[in-house]
């Protein structure tokens, strides 16, 4: 059966689903004390609900991670949640939120990851419900910043939380060096306070005008990621993460075994065995994060880390 054309827009983006998910936020979704900032091109302004194309969304160049993904799962709109709402409407949840609830996968670490469409977070809630990390979008390509990253990124520390910026990227609109180097001139950061995870490259699926790989070539793909990671290792001696899918690296990487220096964030939803994302791309033999459920009992895309808490504070304070 194929997949609706909507899903919940700030909860994420999957590969494939059976069927529409139109809730409020989750109970983890308001921070009290948080005052949305103010937009940034594509950031939602006011609290209502609708849809957002993903069309739309490529006008914006404003992505919320996994957007690429859904539009290759022949998605073509996001239904809007009520943002900073607190209450779930239960009798709306479909099979997609079905299907999370027999997770998170079982022994991991969990977490998630939220961009601009997401302005009110209550990472303390987060945090009570089993969040240990989250990941926040910071820029796209070299055109766009979130204009809650920053108050994101502190809070998440504040609450207790490991936390990383992560960048969308867009190969087709500059170089790899100069879209790290607009992530880090834009407040994306990195420090050495045993809090924070490597920066991380979310690179998936490109428009129907860009092409699925951004108009490169497997050598000139493989080129711009190495591009990108070797800026951000030379300014903060950590290897980023990359996020991706195993069909889009096979795809357009040729299934590099280049990248193994990179910590794994694998896409992979619907789940149909929680012990393992399944087949990974040449460069990795192990994951380090799965996005396993595009909803659930946190905010965005609930994300979980392999191993335990022990490993993920010295994976935060690993240099080089």
């Amino acid at each position: 059966m194929r997949a609706s054309s909507k899903r919940v827009f700030g909860l994420g983006a999957a590969a494939a689903v059976a069927a529409a998910l139109t809730i409020g936020s989750s109970p983890a979704t308001a921070e009290t004390s948080a005052t949305p900032a103010p937009a940034s091109a594509g950031t939602p302004t006011t609290a209502g609900s609708g849809s957002l194309s993903i069309a739309e969304m490529d006008q914006t160049g404003n992505h919320v991670m996994g957007a690429g993904i859904a539009r290759n799962a022949g998605e073509t709109e996001i239904v809007t949640s009520v943002p900073g709402a607190v209450t779930t409407q239960q009798g709306d949840l479909s099979a997609t939120a079905q299907a999370a609830s027999a997770g998170p996968p079982p022994g991991r670490i969990q977490g998630f990851d939220i961009s601009a469409w997401q302005p009110s977070v209550n990472f303390l809630a987060a945090y009570r419900a089993g969040a240990r990390f989250v990941y926040v979008k910071a820029t796209e390509g070299t055109s766009y910043v979130s204009s809650t990253y920053k108050q994101q990124y502190a809070t998440a520390k504040q609450r207790n939380l490991y936390r990383g910026g992560y960048v969308y990227a867009q190969p087709s609109q500059a170089s790899g060096a100069a879209t790290a180097n607009y992530f880090f001139a834009h407040g994306g950061q990195w420090s050495a306070d045993g809090k924070t995870l490597p920066p991380l490259l979310d690179i998936e699926y490109g428009s129907a005008s860009q092409g699925t790989c951004y108009g490169k070539s497997w050598s000139q793909m493989r080129s711009w990621i190495k591009d990108f990671s070797n800026t951000v290792y030379q300014k903060t001696k950590r290897y980023p993460a990359i996020y991706t899918t195993t069909d889009w690296w096979k795809r357009c990487t040729n299934n590099s075994n280049q990248f193994s220096k990179n910590p794994l964030f694998v896409a992979l939803y619907p789940v149909h065995d929680f012990t393992t994302p399944g087949t990974l791309g040449r460069s990795w033999s192990k994951w380090t994060f799965w996005q396993w459920s595009a909803s659930g009992t946190l905010p965005g895309d609930q994300d979980v880390y392999r191993n335990s808490a022990d490993y993920l504070e010295r994976f935060a304070s690993k240099t080089g």
